[in-house]
């Protein structure tokens, strides 16, 4: 007993992360490694990373048993998990405890702050323009709308006030400080050019309460988070200008001013990934309204194409139609007969049904909704009733336009 006291059980333990930052998709594998080392003592060493909800342990174990001997040991460890919801998640800490061999003295419990960030995104849903030799795709694009934030020329156009997503290199200060001294305004003043012509997308994103229907990990919600993701890459890929405006109860609430390219779409993603829709059982009044209105700047004077995403039901379809309205007055009419305003509606019930008898009562419940539909046709707006469970996204766009 003598010679055994004089042993200590591991003190100098230090774990590693050999990642900090991964991403992933939704339902995708994710290896996580660790490096662990042990400087000196003898017995038994465990470790534990912690694991957030919504992850599963596919491969390997997060729990490890380790025997530290004379020598200095070190040992590589990796598993794999799986992220069954979208979100950014912090993995951690990790956890160690050293037990002497004998148990003669008291356990050392610590824990090692590595940061681990991992960021989980759902898969875009593939969205392509099909063509054929009897069938041509009728997915939309925008016609006659030109970009309000197209590339710069050199031809001035006028000098106005300051809206919001102006960068500030176009700010003319001698305007502004002019119009200060006479009127005694503190709105800056910029100089507004001529643009590039290039299209222009408004995607409006519903996260309020109607979209939480089912459950937390499969709702219209996430569907609908997907097919944000999918019409964003489809029409930035098409040099169109994609603008992204998500929108819950309180009104606007996240706003992505309209740009092209990669980095939009990645300015895109990084808004999704950690929106999350509200719980209650509150109506959005007005919502899309207020959130139309927030945007009005970067909508008058052109005619974009407009996208709700949203489900429609009995409680705030009339909201909807305000926000459709709102959508018209400040864009230009068109002269051509294509409809330059889509609802995607998702069906929640479909969605949230877990058997025959629930799917039947979802179908009952769809048909309640066909006048509601009505009313929006005559209004001009394309109405597609989606259920994500039984059809792709392209191929519900391809019919539910032609149907329009």
């Amino acid at each position: 007993m003598i010679f055994a006291l004089t042993i200590n059980q591991p003190r100098s333990v230090t774990v590693n992360r050999l990642e900090r930052e991964l991403a992933s998709y939704v339902d995708n594998e994710v290896t996580v490694p660790l490096k662990i080392e042990v400087l000196d003592g003898v017995g038994l060493v465990t470790v534990a990373d912690t694991l957030p909800q919504y992850f599963k342990l596919t491969n390997g174990n997060n729990f490890r048993v380790l025997w530290k001997g004379i020598r200095k040991k070190t040992q590589t460890i990796s598993y794999k998990i799986e992220c069954t919801k979208r979100g950014i998640y912090s993995l951690g800490p990790i956890k160690w405890e050293a037990r002497h061999p004998l148990l003669l003295k008291q356990t050392r419990i610590n824990t090692s702050e590595e940061p681990f960030k991992l960021i989980v995104r759902h898969k875009p849903l593939s969205v392509k323009r099909i063509r054929s030799a009897k069938t041509f795709s009728k997915i939309p694009l925008p016609l006659g709308s030109s970009a309000k934030m197209g590339i710069t020329t050199t031809d001035f156009r006028e000098i106005r006030d300051y809206l919001p997503g102006d960068p500030y290199r176009s700010i003319n200060w001698k305007a502004t400080a002019r119009r200060a001294v006479q009127y005694g305004g503190l709105l800056p003043k910029v100089n507004e050019f001529e643009k590039e012509g290039k299209k222009v997308v408004w995607i409006f994103l519903d996260k309020s309460a109607e979209m939480s229907l089912g459950p937390i990990i499969r709702n219209p919600f996430e569907y609908a988070v997907q097919a944000t993701a999918g019409l964003a890459r489809f029409y930035l890929e098409r040099d169109c200008k994609v603008g992204l405006c998500i929108y819950g109860a309180r009104g606007a609430e996240r706003i992505v001013f309209p740009d092209v390219g990669g980095r939009q779409y990645y300015r895109i993603l990084r808004e999704l990934v950690s929106v999350e829709v509200e719980i209650g059982d509150h109506v959005s009044i007005f919502s899309l309204k207020d959130a139309v209105r927030r945007c009005r700047g970067h909508l008058l004077g052109s005619n974009p194409l407009s996208i709700i995403i949203t489900t429609i039901t009995s409680r705030n379809f009339r909201y909807i139609i305000e926000g459709v309205k709102e959508i018209k007055k400040y864009t230009m009419p068109m002269k051509s007969k294509s409809r330059q305003t889509i609802i995607l509606h998702l069906m929640a019930h479909h969605i949230a049904a877990r058997d025959f008898v629930e799917e039947a009562a979802a179908e009952l419940l769809e048909l309640e909704r066909q006048h509601i539909i009505e009313d929006f046709k005559k209004m001009g707006v394309s109405v597609i009733p989606w259920n994500p469970l039984r059809q792709s996204l392209t191929r519900l766009l391809l019919v539910g336009l032609r149907s329009a």
